[in-house]
């Protein structure tokens, strides 16, 4: 944190305890660096954790003494630089042997009693090393050599000066990128800040996204692949601009996004367009060195170093404002604080000792009227312990009566108990005299079962008897049986009549199973050639995707005409497009056919006839019945006379010995009617074509076509146009241009052969499924007629198995009679040997005689004890009426007592009323005198005094001390006493000073923690800037040195606000001027170019985005500094560590150093280029000769 900020606030801030904040931070380390201010200001750095959590205190603490001991190891490294530290009044901080702080004289007369604990802390702290800078490397793929986020490459089309695609591939280090001025070298720069979705403004000179699409193009795009990260594939980022409603889509990958995802995606790279110390397009060289040093110091921490400096600063910036607030705040308040409490401090003493005279005061009137009501307390208890010995006897004589009234009670409940007792055995004789009548009937119902019994048995034996009889006739009378043999033949022959139907039914299966494959075979057949045909039909499909984008309004015409209802409309069929119809069949001749016709021609609707013509223009065209919108396409019509047309300027035999391989008509297929419009408006056969051009002499040729009067031909990639002037001699011209790859014509062929077999195809496989059909309906008859005859077969076999099993049926049951017979007549034995039942009905009489006589004795028993029941009944009922008749006396004897006995209870109520009342003015007494003796713990002896002086004066009483104490108050308020508000007042400041306190308290501790948020903050983000800092600096030094100048980089304004902190480039140029600082105005453009790239490769060592760029930084150098500058870009940007670095630049000098690691992309802009191959050869013989002339 800036001293100067810090120094501010600590003056109100200052703890009061020194040895508590000393002790609470002597049990922390303290990170130390060359600028810190003295040990007051240090605030605690702990490793990993944030002190704003208190459950983490105790780790931090056991951790700190760790980590303390391996630093001290470490020892401390050497940066080249010492500076003087200062304490919060400026002055030096001196350090012993052991790199503990001293403190000046004037600050240790300050501490006074904290000298010990300074030095138990300084001897506890521990000094943390600080670390070289370290940065880790971004990842590279060891394949090609890119890291994560390069551009691999960049394709553009309809792009400001590109036409046709164009695309680069950079390398994955220096690329240096050359080319005339005008020839698009920029271009490519302002490709990648527009293709990655960066703003215009990072472009210049451009506000809308039309402006970058060639001029006469309705449409463009830029793509760029981006190098993925380790394990992920490349990133593809697509662009289209539209100039017509100026608007853009994107596309990631060939999918869909916004442009926030690509922004998003952008930045996961941590590409940077939009930072000048990582990207300056040419229009922006002159604004690095017009940056302000605080945005030069936001923008390097951005770009290179620790990936969270930017978020420090920030923090620090954020920070640091709102602690100068609160320390504003709190020492403002502070100020009303102080003197709201010095308004009050006179008079509060005279308010304090009022205050406990109040009390004292009320004591005293309390205790008085305490002592009164005791002295009337004994003639109350007098009057009530005579009235309680007048009533004495007849008491006495009520309890007589009491006890007697309980003992007769008593009888009477023991002769009630004894005569429940015998009711219970009453009620258990008869209740067993009712079992016993149960019992008799129990027995009863026996000796009627055993009669029941009897009955049954002589049934059951005469029911046997007639079965055994039944059965007996029946087994001697056996049943008609159908004759067996007779059976057995009729099943014989249904089983081989059943085994001939079987056979044929088998045969007629196999047959329909036979048929079925054949069926299901051509089926197959004639799906594969429907198929084989679609795949055909597909590749019109494809021509017609490709025409929508081409052109929408034609595509939508086509789908239009090939409507049924549409093509009724027409009396001829309209032929589509060349686009769409055009087939070469020989993909050798499409580059050179492709150049014979322009874009208008290959979207032209051919009609047949003029009054078609009229039509479709009337429908598509002029109205907007056609489409529901008015279209624009192109029509075409000529009444077709093939004698009309031009004949070819050569015979079939010239041709052949000039060595053309025929007419461009010859190498394409199409329908009439666009074969007519090739030939009458395109010339197709009247151009020659020479795929080889050796065998074609040029001047034999123009000399052939010559003669006819105007024609081309084509020799290998060459167009040559042969006319004739029309005025004077009218002598021959030619004109020759390159042919480019197909622009239009980029569809394969249809083979129409091949679609002619596979309608044939489809055509035969109808037809014989057709044949299989009609034979299907044949075996289905004689199916049905097979399965009449299976079925009544069937039903035969049925019959005669019936027959056979009700025969068998028959014969079983007879057999078994013979069986039944012998059970019956067992069961009828067993019934005949059973017992009699006379024995058991004697037994049952016997049982019910004695069951009779036990219930004569029990009711004899039951009637004894009736009588006993009503004799303790009746001495029961006597005694009742003794306790009634005592009761009654005692009823009688309360009343009395009851009314004699009032005026004793008015005495008690009157001497319990008075000792409640003598208790409350008791515990009033003692409650004032604890509160006058609260009240007056504090006084001073003075004070004291005078509240007994106030006490014992005899006029002084409550209201007159309180109307005092009001007084006091209201002088306090330096208002009149009279003011009915001044308790109001007196009170509303007491609370107003209150809430002030607890509101500078809560605004200290959040300025404490906002203080301690920047210290730490500051001890992380300062050392980490400084060591980027330095390293920038050490290396921008040794570059100038290389050239004879002068120059250093430093932090700027450390003692100010965080916002304020910057980077101050300092240059000399000449050895008679001082160093001075970068600026706008006081360098020349060449100084302030060499200044900025020689500060961006300071950085690159540094950098954390994947790739930077350069444009024409160069500029305005003289040659030595180029060279110089251009020799150390190479060195540092094809270091193994280095990122991807784009330099573009118009010229060059010879001999420079050049690395294998770089690349160097040539851009070439005309009319006409040689091959690829060639280009690249020849660029590639022309680098080994330099080569090796540098290396000579």
């Amino acid at each position: 944190m800036p001293a100067a900020s810090v120094k501010a606030e600590r003056a109100s801030s200052r703890p009061s305890n020194v040895k508590q904040e000393r002790a609470s931070r002597s049990s922390r380390r303290v990170v130390s660096s060359d600028d810190e201010n003295d040990d007051d200001n240090d605030e605690p750095q702990v490793n990993g954790y944030s002190e704003d959590d208190p459950t983490q205190s105790g780790a931090r603490e056991d951790q700190d003494e760790n980590e303390s001991d391996d630093e001290d190891d470490q020892g401390t490294p050497n940066n080249g630089r010492k500076r003087t530290r200062l304490n919060e009044q400026g002055d030096s901080v001196h350090r012993n042997s052991k790199g503990k702080a001293r403190a000046s004289p004037s600050e240790e007369e300050d501490d006074g009693e904290g000298e010990e604990d300074d030095d138990q802390q300084e001897e506890a702290s521990q000094q943390v090393v600080r670390q070289p800078l370290k940065l880790e490397p971004m990842w590279r793929d060891p394949d090609d050599g890119y890291v994560a986020g390069s551009i691999v490459r960049v394709k553009l089309w309809n792009f400001q000066t590109y036409e046709g695609p164009a695309e680069v591939f950079p390398g994955p280090y220096l690329n240096l990128l050359l080319g005339p001025n005008g020839s698009g070298k920029s271009t490519i720069a302002s490709a990648i800040a527009v293709g990655l979705g960066f703003s215009l403004s990072n472009i210049g000179g451009i506000a809308t996204i039309d402006k970058f699409v060639r001029i006469g193009a309705d449409k463009g795009y830029v793509e760029i692949e981006i190098k993925g990260r380790k394990g992920m594939r490349n990133t593809v980022i697509k662009r289209d601009m539209n100039s017509k409603n100026r608007t853009s889509t994107w596309s990631m990958n060939n999918k869909s996004v916004s442009m926030k995802e690509v922004v998003a995606k952008v930045k996961d790279f941590n590409i940077q367009v939009d930072n000048l110390c990582a990207f300056i397009p040419q229009n922006r060289v002159a604004e690095f060195a017009a940056m302000t040093p605080e945005d030069l110091l936001v923008r390097t921490e951005q770009a290179a170093g620790d990936s969270n400096l930017y978020a420090w600063h920030q923090k620090l910036i954020e920070d640091g404002a709102e602690l100068q607030k609160i320390s504003a705040d709190v020492e403002a308040e502070a100020g009303q604080l102080k003197h709201l409490e010095a308004r009050n401090r006179e008079l509060e003493r005279e308010v304090e000792l009022w205050e406990a005279i109040v009390p004292a005061v009320e004591y005293k009137t309390s205790r008085t009227a305490y002592m009164d009501a005791k002295d009337a307390l004994k003639p109350l208890y007098q009057r009530f312990t005579a009235l309680q010995d007048r009533n004495g006897p007849m008491h006495d004589l009520k309890q007589q009566l009491t006890a007697e009234k309980k003992t007769l009670s008593d009888r009477r409940d023991q002769a009630d108990q004894r005569s429940r007792s015998k009711l219970k055995e009453l009620n258990k004789l008869q209740n067993e005299c009712g079992k016993q009548e149960e019992l008799l009937e129990e027995q009863v119902k026996k000796l009627e079962n055993i009669a029941e019994r009897e009955r049954r048995k002589r049934g059951k034996v005469q029911k046997l008897k007639e079965e055994i009889q039944s059965l007996e006739e029946r087994i001697a009378q056996p049943p008609e049986l159908e004759d067996e043999t007779a059976i057995e033949a009729d099943v014989t022959q249904a089983r081989q009549e059943k085994s001939t139907v079987a056979a044929r039914w088998d045969d007629l299966q196999q047959r329909l199973r036979e048929h079925a494959d054949v069926t299901a075979g051509h089926k197959v057949e004639l799906e594969q050639a429907r198929k084989d045909l679609e795949e055909l039909g597909n590749v019109s499909s494809q021509r017609l995707q490709q025409l929508r984008r081409f052109d929408k309004d034609c595509a939508d015409v086509v789908e239009w005409l090939r409507k049924p209802e549409t093509r009724a409309r027409f009396q001829q069929e309209i032929a589509e497009p060349a686009f769409l119809a055009l087939d070469i069949p020989d993909p050798r001749y499409r580059d050179q056919i492709d150049s014979l016709i322009n874009r208008t021609q290959v979207k032209t609707f051919v009609c047949g006839c003029a009054e078609d013509y009229k039509l479709l223009n009337k429908l598509v065209n002029d109205t907007p019945e056609a489409l529901g919108r008015r279209a624009r396409i192109t029509t075409w019509f000529r009444p077709r006379n093939e004698e009309q047309l031009s004949p070819p300027p050569m015979s079939p035999e010239q041709m052949a010995a000039l060595g053309f391989d025929g007419y461009a008509i010859d190498f394409v297929t199409a329908p009439d009617a666009l074969m007519w419009f090739l030939k009458k408006d395109v010339n197709l056969h009247r151009t020659a074509i020479a795929l080889d051009p050796s065998k074609v002499q040029e001047a034999d040729a123009i000399a052939a076509v010559t003669a006819s009067g105007q024609a081309n031909f084509i020799a290998g990639q060459t167009l040559f146009r042969v006319s004739r002037s029309r005025y004077g001699r009218q002598l021959s011209q030619t004109s020759s241009s390159s042919i480019n790859k197909a622009q239009n014509l980029l569809f394969e062929a249809i083979d129409t052969q091949y679609k002619q077999q596979l309608e044939a195809k489809i055509q035969a496989c109808e037809q014989a499924l057709a044949t299989q059909r009609a034979r299907d309906q044949e075996l289905s008859a004689e199916q049905s007629a097979a399965k009449a005859e299976v079925d009544a077969c069937r039903a035969r076999m049925e019959a005669v198995q019936k027959r056979k099993t009700k025969r068998a049926r028959l014969l079983a049951e007879h057999n078994a009679l013979g069986t039944k017979l012998e059970g019956e007549r067992k069961r009828l034995e067993l019934e005949l040997q059973g017992g009699s039942l006379e024995q058991e009905k004697v037994k049952a009489k016997s049982d019910l005689t004695k069951i009779a006589e036990h219930r004569a004795l029990l009711t004899l028993r039951a009637t004894e004890t009736a009588r006993n029941v009503l004799q303790l009944q009746a001495h029961s009922t006597q005694l009742a009426i003794q306790w009634l008749q005592v009761h009654t006396n005692l009823e009688a004897l309360s009343k009395l007592s009851n009314t004699q006995d009032s005026a004793l209870t008015r005495a008690l109520q009157a001497y319990e009323a008075k000792k409640a009342q003598i208790d409350e003015l008791k515990d009033d007494a003692m409650h004032k005198k604890a509160a006058y003796e609260a009240a007056s713990r504090d006084l001073t002896p003075q004070q004291t005094e005078k509240m007994k002086e106030e006490y014992n004066d005899p006029e002084m009483d409550v209201d007159k001390a309180r109307e005092t104490l009001e007084s006091a108050k209201a002088q306090l308020e330096t208002i009149v006493i009279h003011d009915p508000g001044v308790i109001k007042v007196f009170n509303d400041r007491a609370k107003q000073i209150d809430e002030l306190t607890a509101v500078i308290k809560g605004k200290r501790a959040r300025e404490d923690n906002f203080r301690k948020s920047v210290q730490r903050t500051h001890a992380k983000w300062y050392p980490a800037l400084s060591d980027l800092i330095a390293g920038i600096g050490e290396k921008f030094s040794n570059s100038f040195d290389a050239i004879g100048c002068a120059g250093e980089v430093r932090i700027g304004n450390q003692d100010g606000p965080y916002d304020k902190w910057k980077i101050e480039i300092w240059v000399k140029f000449r050895s008679d001027t001082p160093l001075c600082v970068l600026t706008p105005h006081r360098q020349s453009g060449g100084e302030r170019s060499l200044t900025t790239i020689m500060y961006l490769m300071a950085m690159t060592e540094y950098f954390r985005v994947p790739f930077s760029l350069v444009d024409e930084i160069n500029q305005g150098m003289d040659s030595r500094a180029e060279r110089v500058v251009h020799n150390q870009l190479v060195n540092v940007t094809c270091n193994g560590d280095s990122g991807q670095y784009f330099m573009v630049t118009p010229k060059l000098l010879q001999n420079l150093h050049y690395h294998e690691r770089m690349r160097v992309l040539v851009v070439c802009n005309g009319e006409g280029f040689p091959a690829d191959e060639e280009v690249v050869t020849n660029l590639k013989a022309t680098l080994k000769k330099r080569l090796a002339a540098s290396r000579g």
